[in-house]
C-alpha cells in the first residue's frame, strides 16, 4: 500500500516537472497578469491570445495582443500586435528584479483616434496609467494589487507599425522604428505601471510627431495643388 502510494506521489511529481517544462505555466501566468493587471492601468480592455515561454532558456512569444480604447472612444483598439517576441533570464524570475533581453513587436497595428473633445485616445491611455500610478503608488497598495515585483528591460523595439489616424483627416502611414534601451537599469527595475507609463508616452510622442508631418505634408500639398490650379486659371 505505501509503496503503491509512494509510486503515485512520484508519477504526481514527475507529471508536475513535465508540466512544467512542456506544459508552459508561465506563459499562462504571463497572460493572466496582463489580462488582469492591464485594464486596471489603462482603462480599457487588454486581451491576449496566447503566451508561451520556454522555462529552460527563456526565449519566448505573445500572441493576439490587443489594447482597446478607454471610453469616449469609437474605433476598435488603440493597438493590436499578432505577435510580440520576448526573452528573459530565467534565473532571475525568482529575484526581485526581473531581466527581460528583449521585448519586440513587429508589424502592429497602431489605430490614433481623436475624439470630439480634441482628446486621443493615447492621450487618454497615458492620463489612466498616470493616475493608477498615483493612486496604487504606495508599497502598501502595490503588495495588495501583486504588483510588486520590478524588471529591468534591456531592449524595447517596435517596427514596420502601421498607425490609422481617424480624426479631422484620416490618414495612413508608417511610423519610424522605435527602439528604448535599459528600461529600469538606473532605478534598479521598474514595476508594471511604470513601464505600461514609458512605453505609452514614448508611442504616443512618436505616434504624434507622425500624424503632424503626414497632416502638414498633405496640407503643403493640397495648397501647391490648388496654387498650380490657380495658376493654370490665369495661364500662366
Amino acid at each position: 500500500m505505501k509503496k503503491g502510494l509512494l509510486l503515485v506521489v512520484a508519477l504526481v511529481i514527475v507529471g508536475a516537472i513535465v508540466f512544467f517544462l512542456t506544459g508552459n505555466p508561465l506563459g499562462h501566468l504571463v497572460k493572466m497578469a496582463i489580462e488582469e493587471f492591464g485594464p486596471k492601468m489603462t482603462q480599457a480592455e487588454v486581451s491576449v491570445g496566447a503566451v508561451s515561454i520556454s522555462a529552460s532558456d527563456g526565449e519566448g512569444s505573445i500572441a493576439g495582443l490587443k489594447l482597446g480604447n478607454p471610453k469616449g472612444f469609437k474605433t476598435d483598439y488603440a493597438l493590436r500586435a499578432d505577435k510580440i517576441a520576448l526573452s528573459l533570464e530565467p534565473s532571475s524570475l525568482t529575484k526581485d528584479v526581473v531581466l527581460i533581453r528583449k521585448i519586440a513587436l513587429d508589424g502592429p497595428h497602431i489605430i490614433y483616434e481623436k475624439n470630439s473633445n480634441g482628446v486621443t485616445n493615447f492621450d487618454a491611455i497615458q492620463r489612466n496609467v498616470e493616475q493608477y500610478l498615483g493612486t496604487s503608488g504606495s508599497k502598501d497598495s502595490r503588495e495588495k494589487s501583486g504588483d510588486t515585483k520590478k524588471m529591468i528591460i534591456e531592449s524595447f523595439s517596435v517596427r514596420n507599425a502601421k498607425v490609422s489616424y481617424s480624426g479631422l483627416v484620416d490618414v495612413d502611414l508608417n511610423l519610424p522604428d522605435i527602439e528604448l534601451r535599459d528600461i529600469g537599469k538606473k532605478t534598479g527595475g521598474v514595476d508594471t505601471a511604470n513601464l505600461a507609463k514609458v512605453i505609452i508616452s514614448e508611442l504616443n510622442a512618436q505616434i504624434l510627431k507622425a500624424v503632424a508631418k503626414s497632416v502638414t505634408d498633405s496640407v503643403g500639398a493640397a495648397a501647391d495643388k490648388a496654387k498650380d490650379a490657380f495658376k493654370g486659371l490665369l495661364g500662366k
